[in-house]
Parts: structure tokens; C-alpha cells; sequence
């Protein structure tokens, strides 16, 4: 299958991940959508190609383990093992956080060439430099495929929960995947974090209190379309 994305949330951010899919869905052909809370229905109408998962009985990531509880929730950690949590018929996923707006159509973002990448973003130039290339996670293209052939999955999750990271997923999939990720033009993650672009295709509300960025324009336009 084609063009698949991903989002996770506990059921405090809902409203976010509804607006944010709705803008994904609007502006993109999508053939799949899969929306992973904790609840075995989620509050907001979703069409066909949008398919529920409640995933509070995970079993990768327990309650004390050191990256269980922070400001993010387990669920920012579920981008580390989903070629273990989603068919096999799922080659190539992108994740987005759900504190993003899809502003335009991101087809060349979904045909974007994985091989031989396990993840692709945009890059955070203050975190980079000549050897290292940092990205953020909150917008990335995922190679299910090569994770699951390499086993990869397995080493991530285990550093995970044998060590404390500030931001855990992202850290880990940029300490064990260099030489393995693709960066990918900011304009498919504008935030504070990464390089200012002209005209975002993505907006990445990235660290910005969620009332906050929910008076924001883009946020607003889509919450009110249908």
C-alpha cells in the first residue's frame, strides 16, 4: 500500500490529532490513516481510510521504565517500534505529531526514496554539524522494511528502556540510525526547531503550549472546515 500515515495520542490531545488529520486529509490522497490511542474509539467522525487502534496495553514500554513518563506521554515513543506494531503490508509510514498542520499537498513527501534510510527529517542545525545529523522526529518517514530485515527496532526499544533521554524517541533514532537518515527539506517541518522556510507545507507547533498554538490561524482554518 502507498501512502500511509501515523498519529498517536493519549486521549487529553484528541482534539489536536482531529485537526491535525483533518488538514492532512484535505490537502493529500492518503490511502491510510492510523490514529493509535488509548481508547477503543476515538471522538471525532473519521472516514473510511482511517483506522483506530487502542494501544494502552502496549507492551513495550512499561509504567517506571525511564522514558515511560514524560511531558509527551509513551505514545512519542511508539514511533520507535511501529514495524513491530503494524502489518507487514505496511512498507513505509509517515509519522506526524499531532501538534502539526498539513498546509498543502505533501504527495513528494510520501515518494520520497528510503532505500537504505531507516528514518528521514528535517534537520535541527543547532544539534547537527559536519559528522552528526541530528533530525526532528516530529515530521519523519519511517522504512518499516529495513527496520524489521536489520532487527533494528529490538536495539532501539532496548536502549529505551535501559536509559533516560531528554527527548527520548528522536534522541535514540539519532544516536543508533547516523549514517542511516535521510534529511528532508524543512519546508515538511517548520518549527523552531528547524531551518525557516517560505512557504511550510507542514507546520510544526513544535514546544509551544497547546492553547497557544490552537488560536493560531492554520490551526483555526481547519478546525472549522469539514
Amino acid at each position: 500500500m502507498g501512502k500511509i500515515a501515523v498519529y498517536a495520542g493519549t486521549r487529553n490531545v484528541y482534539e489536536q490529532m482531529y485537526v491535525s488529520m483533518k488538514s492532512l486529509l484535505l490537502n493529500t490522497p492518503v490511502d491510510l490513516v492510523y490514529l493509535l490511542i488509548e481508547d477503543d474509539k476515538f471522538p471525532h467522525p473519521v472516514p473510511e481510510n482511517v483506522q483506530v487502534c487502542n494501544v494502552s496495553e502496549q507492551q513495550f514500554f512499561e509504567p517506571g521504565s525511564p522514558n515511560f513518563s514524560t511531558p509527551w506521554s509513551y505514545m512519542e515513543l511508539l514511533r520507535c517500534c511501529l514495524g513491530e506494531m503494524l502489518p507487514e503490508f505496511c512498507q513505509q509510514v509517515l509519522w506526524l505529531d499531532i501538534d502539526t498542520i498539513v498546509d498543502g499537498d505533501i504527495t513528494e513527501l510520501f515518494e520520497t526514496d528510503m532505500t537504505g534510510y531507516f528514518y528521514a527529517g528535517a534537520m535541527e542545525p543547532k544539534k547537527s554539524n559536519m559528522f552528526f545529523r541530528y533530525i526532528n522526529t516530529g515530521v519523519c518517514l519511517i522504512n518499516l522494511d529495513l527496520l524489521r530485515d536489520w532487527n533494528k527496532e529490538h536495539e532501539l526499544i532496548s536502549f529505551l528502556n535501559n536509559y533516560g533521554f531528554t527527548w527520548p524517541g528522536q534522541d535514540v533514532i539519532n544516536l543508533l540510525c547516523q549514517g542511516r537518515i535521510k534529511v528532508i527539506d524543512s519546508e515538511f517541518n517548520a518549527s523552531a526547531w528547524t531551518t525557516s522556510c517560505h512557504r511550510p507545507k507542514i507546520v510544526h507547533y513544535a514546544a509551544i503550549p497547546a492553547e497557544q498554538y490552537k488560536k493560531h490561524y492554520l490551526y483555526r482554518k481547519y478546525e472549522q472546515m469539514e
